[in-house]
């Protein structure tokens, strides 16, 4: 491996590390933002308070007004909203951008045949958005479990005499996040004045799932038709919390399935990795002839479809 190769290896993850341990905390940066607020007490004549939320793309100025007109920066920012990650999209980028030209040395040093070499830079690409994914399906599902007693909550302090954008900020002091911090926001919103169906749908857009779209057309329709909306409350968590215990027992019915899946495609690369470590070279066969080149190309056309079949078998659609 050449010295130049060596030295792009060590530089991106050294400056990767460094952007990730420099940046400030997320304590850090309430703190710094109450002594801002202290700093400017007095507003001066002509200025306006800021009450609409800024996103900042990348801390780089031209960097960011790229981003800000780009569709797909803007539809990353919500997925990483919705994982409630403190990255930028320009971090984001920065971060897989690194990691793809890792990969792609090295796999192009180990494995240095065409479109197979840069299949580790693209797998370690990728591995930002499935961290970025995962933790957004783990901040749903937590958001869905906790959604049947929050609708309770505000069914009893309607009961008790509140009105429902009051039981809202109730929920919000009592459950915990996600559903309480969004909760709050939707309650903000309405506070500065938007109207409560599109406070409503700014929620739905944060956390698309079923069981709330259930629960917000349930609230729409009572609104406009009338009727007890306490009842109508008690009605729908006892659908949504059914509904729970389908998805649980589907999840212990599929388990099986999917982990025979996730064995099956992780096999043929630990075996892969573990040979070319025990005895170098053992594979170079598969990559050096052409007959070992259509094996590697079919073999992962077939686990890409087998991917899809398995995945379309322990779906089950409710």
């Amino acid at each position: 491996m050449s010295m130049i190769a060596v030295f792009l290896i060590l530089l991106f993850p050294v400056f990767a590390t460094l952007f990730f341990l420099l940046e400030p905390s997320e304590r850090d940066k309430r703190i710094q933002e109450r002594l801002s607020g202290l700093d400017h007490r007095f507003i001066e004549e002509g200025d306006q308070t800021e009450i609409v939320r800024r996103v900042t793309f990348s801390r780089i100025a031209w960097i960011d007004r790229i981003l800000r007109d780009t569709k797909s920066a803007l539809q990353l920012q919500t997925i990483l909203d919705q994982a409630k990650m403190q990255w930028t999209v320009g971090r984001f980028f920065f971060y897989s951008a690194c990691l793809m030209l890792v990969g792609a040395i090295i796999g192009n040093y180990w494995i240095p045949v065409g479109f197979v070499g840069w299949i580790p830079g693209l797998a370690l690409g990728l591995a930002p958005l499935a961290w970025v994914l995962y933790r957004r399906s783990a901040r749903f599902r937590r958001f869905n479990l906790q959604l049947p007693d929050a609708v309770d909550l505000i069914a009893r302090s309607l009961r008790a005499g509140h009105s429902l954008p009051s039981a809202l900020v109730t929920v919000s002091e009592e459950v915990a996040d996600p559903l309480g911090t969004e909760f709050r926001q939707c309650a903000d919103e309405m506070s500065f004045g938007l109207p409560f169906r599109e406070a409503m749908v700014n929620l739905f857009r944060r956390f698309p799932l079923p069981d709330l779209q259930f629960l917000i057309a349930a609230i729409l329709v009572q609104k406009e038709t009338g009727g007890n909306l306490a009842e109508l409350l008690d009605k729908t968590a006892a659908v949504l919390r059914s509904r729970i215990q389908l998805q649980q027992k589907v999840r212990v019915y599929t388990a099986q399935g999917r982990m025979t899946g996730a064995i099956l495609i992780a096999l043929p690369f630990v075996c892969f990795i573990l040979l070319n470590i025990v005895r170098p070279g053992y594979t170079s066969p598969l990559f050096e002839t052409e007959t070992g080149r259509k094996m590697i190309y079919g073999t992962l056309a077939s686990m890409a479809l087998g991917t899809i079949f398995i995945r379309r078998i322990i779906q089950i659609k409710y």
